[in-house]
């Protein structure tokens, strides 16, 4: 029995097929499945059931499942061990992150941890907080600064709050509502709105809000860069929401802030897994993220 065997029964459970699960581990599917083949007659018994259409565990095989994963973590935390004694020295981490992040400085974070640990290599992946969290839940990334969804169950997921921000409204300079200091989102009703895409945990807040506010908004567009929002409004497309701290930043000469009535507040978050372990570089990032946030009194 040999550690592939072990990673390849658990990305064919995974996938329930075997050449997606060769495809995702980067293996030939004639190989994938001979190994597979050459434990089961190793071990006497069929792990799996197979079909035209798909492949299942047999009973035998997911006590097997069981087993290999268990073997795999223990693995894994060896390894971690030993790179503890390591040092700061080396060693890389994947950070996910939102793409509004000036509520904390994120340009600045990340500078000032980098002149820390020189030795460290970062990996930022920018993505929704959506995906981001899909990606922490399947290893993809270590952890993420985001803005928590409301709406699924992260119970294998532990939470730091950093920062609160506000949502405003923007609209082109040019438009009669500028001339307002704030509004009642109400009133907004006929007009069209730039949204986020929807793997972005703000765009159901922004949907909730309007709801809230008893209409269904006219979305017109939906863009996952804040950058293509800001000029999509200068230019006169639509309103949209967008957090205070991050249009302070841009200053964009075309654009007006018209604060809400009733404010929306953002709320930024340090995500991990929940584990028994964390790699030195991880720890080293969250207790930096957090003695940064508190220094600074960010989150109120």
């Amino acid at each position: 029995m040999e550690l592939h065997q072990l990673q390849y029964v658990l990305e064919v459970a995974k996938r329930r097929h075997f050449t997606k699960a060769a495809e995702e581990i980067g293996v030939a599917q004639s190989s994938l499945s001979q190994q597979i083949t050459k434990l089961e007659e190793e071990l006497g018994i069929k792990l799996f059931e197979r079909t035209t259409r798909s492949v299942y565990p047999t009973p035998a095989g997911e006590e097997f499942l069981m087993y290999a994963k268990r073997i795999l973590e223990d693995i894994n935390t060896v390894k971690q061990s030993m790179q503890s004694h390591i040092g700061l020295t080396r060693g890389k981490i994947t950070i996910g992150a939102i793409t509004t992040l000036e509520s904390i400085d994120f340009v600045a974070l990340i500078t000032a941890f980098h002149q820390t640990y020189p030795g460290l290599h970062l990996n930022i992946v920018t993505n929704g907080s959506y995906n981001l969290t899909q990606m922490m839940q399947t290893g993809v990334i270590e952890l993420a600064l985001l803005t928590p969804p409301s709406d699924i169950a992260c119970n294998d997921l532990e939470y730091f709050p950093l920062a609160n921000d506000e949502f405003v409204l923007i609209t082109a300079s040019s438009t009669v509502m500028a001339k307002n200091k704030s509004i009642d989102l109400a009133a907004c009703a006929q007009e069209k709105f730039i949204f986020p895409s929807p793997d972005q945990s703000i765009h159901k807040i922004y949907l909730s809000a309007c709801v809230k506010a008893g209409f269904s908004p006219n979305i017109v567009c939906q863009s996952g860069h804040s950058e293509t929002t800001l000029a999509l409004v200068a230019a006169g497309m639509g309103i949209s929401f967008f957090p205070l701290d991050t249009l302070l930043a841009a200053n964009h000469p075309g654009v007006a802030i018209v604060r809400l009535a009733a404010p929306i507040k953002k709320h930024l978050s340090m995500v991990l897994p929940k584990r028994s372990f964390y790699s030195p570089p991880v720890i080293a990032f969250r207790n930096f993220v957090l003695e940064w946030v508190k220094s600074r009194l960010v989150y109120a």
